[in-house]
C-alpha cells in the first residue's frame, strides 16, 4: 500500500512537471509569435537621400544629316556604272551613263532645223533688199512719167492758144498724147504701191523666219540639255548608301525621275528622329542633351543634343506623335542609316534630396479603434505642444516690435496653410507603431518622390504597405480618421525594415 501512494504521488510530480514545461513553452512561443507577428506588420522603406531623375522615352531611327536621291530626268538604258554601295563619291563626280544614241540624234536633227532657219532668214533678208531695188526703180519710173505727163499737157495748152494757126487734127493728137503721159504716170504710181505691199509681206516673212530659227535654237538647247542628262554626276560629296540599278537596266521618267542612287553627305555628323508622345513633348524642348542605344551595340550609350521640335504631328493609330531631331556626332561611324534608337532624355533632376516610395505617399493603413484613439490623442498633444512653441515664439516677437510680431504670425499661418495642402506618409516609430507625418511633395519619376519639410529625418522608416495575418500583403483602405489622400494600394517592394 505504501508503495502504491508513493508511486501515485511521483506520477501527479511528473505530471505536474510535464505541465509546467508545457505551459511554458506556450508563453515562450507566444511572446516570441506576438513579437514576430507586429515586426511583420508592415512593408517599410527607408528615407534616403538620392537622386530624383524624371526620362521621357521614346525610339527614332537614326539617318544621315543630309541625304540626297541622285535620279534621271530622261529616260534610257543604262550603259555604264561608275559607283556602287559605300562608294566615297566627290561633287560633280560622274557615277552613271545612260545610251546616248537617241538623244545624239535629237541634237543632230535640231541643229539642221536651225541651218534651215537662219536659211530662210537669210533669203528673206535678200527678198526685202531686192524689193527696195525694186521700189527705187519704180519711184525714178514715176519721175519720169510725171515729167512726160507734165510736157504733154502743157503742149495741149499751146495747142489750144494756138487753135486758130494748127488744126483740129493736131489739137487731138496732143491730147491723146497727153492722156496717154496721164495713164503711164499712174501705172508707175500703182507700182511703187505695189512694190511698197511686196515689200512690207518680205519684212514680214523675216520676222516669221527669225522667229523659227528662235525655236529652231531653243529646240538645240533642249536637245543638247537632254544629251548632257544622260551623265549622271553626284550633287554633293558623300557616300553612296544605296544603289537601285544596274548596267543594262532601262529607267523610265516619264512621269517622275526614278531614283539611281542614295547618297548620304557625311556620316560623321548623325541625326536621330524621335517620335515623341504628345503626352510628352511639353517637357521637350531645344538644346536638352538625350542619351540613347542601338541594338547593334548593347550596353553603348549614344549621346546627342536636340535641335529642333517639329510643330507637325503624326497620328498613327489613334497615337498622335510629334517629331524631334536629335544631333549626335559619329567619328567612328558606328551609327548607320535606318537604325533604330531606344532614345532616353532627362528632362528634369535633382540631387541629394529626400525621397521616398511613391507607395508611401499611397499608403493607408488599417488601425483598430483604440490604436485610432492613442494615435489621435498623441497627435493632439503634438499638436498643442507646436501652437504653444510658435504662441512663445510669438509673444517673444511681439516684444521685440509689434510689427515683426505680426509678421510672425502671418509666416506661421503661411507654414500652416502649408501643411494643411501636404501629403501624408507614415513612419515606423519603434519598429511597431506608426505616426503620420505631412510633407510637401516635389519631383517625381513615378517610382520615388522628393518630400520637403515635415517631421522626417534622413534613415527615418516609411511604412509603404501592411500585411495581413498570414504575412501577406493586402490593400489598404481609409479607415483612419487623420486620412487626407484618396484610398490607395499599399503593395510595393518590402524595403529595409
Amino acid at each position: 500500500m505504501p508503495n502504491r501512494i508513493l508511486q501515485a504521488v511521483k506520477r501527479r510530480r511528473i505530471l505536474l512537471i510535464i505541465l509546467v514545461l508545457v505551459g511554458g513553452g506556450a508563453v515562450v512561443t507566444a511572446l516570441l509569435w506576438g513579437k514576430n507577428a507586429s515586426a511583420n506588420d508592415y512593408i517599410t522603406a527607408k528615407i534616403e537621400k538620392t537622386t530624383v531623375e524624371v526620362k521621357v522615352s521614346a525610339t527614332g531611327t537614326v539617318q544621315a544629316v543630309t541625304t540626297v536621291q541622285v535620279g534621271s530626268q530622261v529616260s534610257g538604258t543604262v550603259s555604264w556604272l561608275g559607283a556602287d554601295f559605300n562608294t566615297q563619291v566627290k561633287k560633280n563626280q560622274v557615277i552613271a551613263r545612260l545610251d546616248p544614241a537617241v538623244f545624239q540624234a535629237q541634237v543632230d536633227n535640231s541643229k539642221a532645223n536651225v541651218l534651215n532657219a537662219e536659211a530662210a532668214v537669210r533669203g528673206a533678208e535678200t527678198e526685202i533688199n531686192s524689193q527696195k531695188a525694186n521700189l527705187s526703180a519704180s519711184r525714178a519710173n514715176q519721175e519720169v512719167t510725171r515729167v512726160q505727163r507734165d510736157d504733154a499737157q502743157a503742149l495741149v495748152r499751146r495747142y489750144k492758144e494756138l487753135a486758130n494757126v494748127i488744126s483740129g487734127r493736131d489739137l487731138e493728137g496732143a491730147q491723146a498724147q497727153a492722156n496717154a503721159a496721164i495713164g503711164r504716170y499712174e501705172q508707175a504710181t500703182a507700182q511703187i504701191a505695189q512694190i511698197q505691199a511686196a515689200n512690207e509681206s518680205a519684212k514680214a516673212k523675216l520676222e516669221q523666219s527669225k522667229a523659227s530659227l528662235t525655236q529652231a535654237r531653243a529646240q538645240l538647247q533642249q536637245s543638247e540639255l537632254n544629251l548632257s542628262h544622260t551623265i549622271i554626276a553626284s550633287p554633293i560629296d558623300g557616300v553612296v548608301v544605296s544603289r537601285n540599278v544596274d548596267a543594262g537596266q532601262t529607267v523610265a521618267a516619264s512621269l517622275s525621275a526614278p531614283t539611281l542612287f542614295t547618297i548620304a553627305n557625311d556620316l560623321t555628323k548623325m541625326q536621330v528622329l524621335a517620335s515623341i508622345d504628345e503626352a510628352d513633348v511639353g517637357q521637350i524642348r531645344q538644346g536638352i542633351k538625350a542619351d540613347f542605344q542601338v541594338d547593334a551595340y548593347p550596353g553603348e550609350t549614344f549621346s546627342g543634343q536636340i535641335s529642333q521640335v517639329r510643330l507637325n504631328a503624326q497620328t498613327l493609330q489613334n497615337v498622335v506623335t510629334y517629331s524631334a531631331v536629335i544631333d549626335v556626332a559619329n567619328p567612328d561611324l558606328k551609327l548607320r542609316p535606318g537604325m533604330t534608337a531606344n532614345i532616353t532624355v532627362s528632362v528634369a533632376r535633382k540631387d541629394d534630396v529626400l525621397t521616398v516610395p511613391n507607395a508611401a505617399l499611397r499608403f493607408k493603413p488599417e488601425l483598430s479603434d483604440k490604436q485610432q484613439a492613442e494615435l489621435k490623442a498623441k497627435m493632439d498633444a503634438r499638436r498643442q505642444q507646436r501652437e504653444a512653441e510658435r504662441q512663445a515664439q510669438g509673444d517673444g516677437a511681439a516684444r521685440e516690435g509689434g510689427q515683426g510680431g505680426s509678421g510672425q504670425a502671418r509666416s506661421a499661418e503661411g507654414e500652416g496653410g502649408q501643411r494643411r495642402q501636404a501629403q501624408q506618409i507614415w513612419i515606423l516609430t519603434d519598429g511597431k507603431n506608426i505616426e503620420p507625418r505631412f510633407v510637401r511633395t516635389g519631383l517625381t519619376n513615378g517610382r520615388i518622390t522628393e518630400v520637403m519639410g515635415g517631421d522626417i529625418r534622413e534613415g527615418d522608416i516609411v511604412v509603404t504597405g501592411q500585411n495581413d495575418t498570414n504575412g501577406g500583403s493586402r490593400p489598404q483602405t481609409p479607415t483612419t480618421p487623420f486620412g487626407q489622400r484618396p484610398p490607395g494600394g499599399g503593395g510595393g517592394p518590402r524595403g529595409p525594415r
